[in-house]
């Protein structure tokens, strides 16, 4: 697995996109070009670009007309060579601009990268990305970067500062930066997190009895115990057996409940207030590190872990379509070439 981009670090699928690693495409060009018809001033800033392009050609067409052909024929007279010279130009711009749209994403996320100074991930910290990967790869985010989306708090205090924290918009037209006030809002309303605090709290139930755990241990003790886990067996594809021993362990085993849910979840949650800017790096891979090494003790597989987040998924959301969608975008994950795809289960 190779994190090569810039000579130093990969760049990855765009935001909203699956394709690992990026490259130019037409499709990026359209995009920009549909934008750009609705901003006048775009509109004017490619009209002068063209403009650059076409008229040198136009006038040199002229020129050369008039120096070798002074007495003009048919197809040599100047002004026609001019105007020919125009539409060469024109398409010459053309051409010249699109492959530059498709390529602005590209640029815009390279530079990004330069500009945060992010360094390359290490195996061990992919490892704890892919435990949160069905998440990314659901809404098309980003699993190769402790960000799952770029951010202005990662990036340098100039451009905080000039943008606002995002309020003023992105720097890149093409790499849209959400401001930090919009992720904190979808952060608390998601997950309750407002601070640092909140988040180590988060930390510390995934490494104790997170929620999920909780609620299921107390769904799976009370009077509708035995509805629950015949429903939950149901959506998930599992056999009661199965859900009965996470509930109550096994003789060499305690009750696991739903830990891979919560691990999901938390790993989830504190990448969030990272990116949010309630965490540094540092802060974030120091919490993140003792629940990834809870996970990776206690199961032994990739697929081992995502079969009892399935099973996690089915009980939080009671929904067979949530059940398979979850089911349907692990597939296709495994069938990408994202990095989280093909990495080792730490042994």
């Amino acid at each position: 697995m190779a994190f090569v981009a810039n000579s130093r670090i990969a760049l990855q699928n765009h935001v909203g996109d699956t394709e690992f690693p990026v490259r130019r495409r037409r499709r990026h060009a359209a995009v920009i070009d549909a934008a750009r018809r609705q901003d006048q001033k775009a509109m004017g800033r490619r009209a002068i670009g063209l403009t650059a392009i076409a008229a040198p050609l136009g006038i040199i067409g002229y020129l050369v007309a008039l120096t070798f052909y002074p007495d003009g024929t048919e197809f040599a007279n100047p002004f026609i060579s001019f105007v020919g010279g125009l539409f060469l130009g024109l398409l010459i711009g053309v051409i010249v601009f699109a492959i530059r749209d498709a390529d602005a994403p590209r640029r815009a996320q390279a530079a990004y990268v330069t500009r945060t100074g992010r360094e390359p991930l290490t195996t061990r910290q992919q490892q704890i990305l892919a435990l949160d990967a069905s998440s990314d790869f659901s809404y098309r985010g980003w699993n190769s970067s402790l960000a799952f989306a770029p951010t202005f708090a990662e990036l340098p205090d100039d451009l905080r500062r000039r943008h606002n924290d995002g309020q003023n918009g992105s720097p890149w037209t093409s790499l849209p930066v959400l401001s930090l006030q919009t992720y904190r809002a979808a952060l608390d309303e998601q997950f309750k997190i407002a601070s640092s605090t909140d988040a180590e709290v988060l930390a510390a139930d995934a490494l104790a009895v997170g929620p999920l755990s909780r609620q299921f241990a107390e769904v799976a003790a009370g009077e509708h115990g035995e509805r629950m886990m015949t429903r939950v067996a149901a959506l998930s594809g599992v056999q009661v057996f199965d859900l009965l021993e996470l509930a109550q362990g096994a003789s060499d085993a305690p009750a696991r409940f739903l830990l891979a849910g919560d691990i999901e979840r938390s790993i989830g949650g504190i990448r969030y207030a990272y990116v949010s800017g309630y965490l540094t790096a540092e802060e974030t891979w120091r919490l993140l590190e003792p629940i990834a090494e809870r996970a990776f003790r206690t199961y032994t597989s990739w697929d081992a872990y995502w079969r009892e987040a399935l099973i996690a998924t089915a009980f939080r959301t009671d929904s067979l379509d949530a059940v398979q969608r979850q089911r349907d975008n692990l597939t296709q994950l495994k069938a990408s070439r994202w990095p989280a795809a093909t990495l080792p289960y730490p042994g």
